[in-house]
């Protein structure tokens, strides 16, 4: 798989933690594993230094996590219109 698929993975995934309880036991663990796995693909993709990765590794928050994944997803898609719209 690539980091973009991933990314949109892990992103559905945040997305339906940040709805559940959070003082959920199971959440918890999840967020901690999710987390984990959403700083390795910000690792690859930005490197350790970068803005995103400092703030998702430093937070314990789902919310934050999710916000910064939002961030990146709508970056995402404006540079892929903007490729798109050079490209025609």
């Amino acid at each position: 798989m690539s980091f973009q698929s991933d990314f949109q993975i892990l992103h559905g995934e945040i997305k339906k933690l940040g709805k559940l309880d959070q003082h959920n036991i199971n959440g918890t663990k999840k967020f901690s594993v999710l987390k984990d796995q959403i700083l390795t693909i910000l690792k690859a993709s930005f490197g350790e230094t970068s803005r995103e990765y400092r703030v998702v590794e430093l937070t314990n928050s789902p919310a934050t996590v999710l916000k910064v994944m939002n961030h990146i997803s709508a970056r995402s898609a404006a540079l892929t219109y903007q490729s798109f719209a050079v490209n025609i």
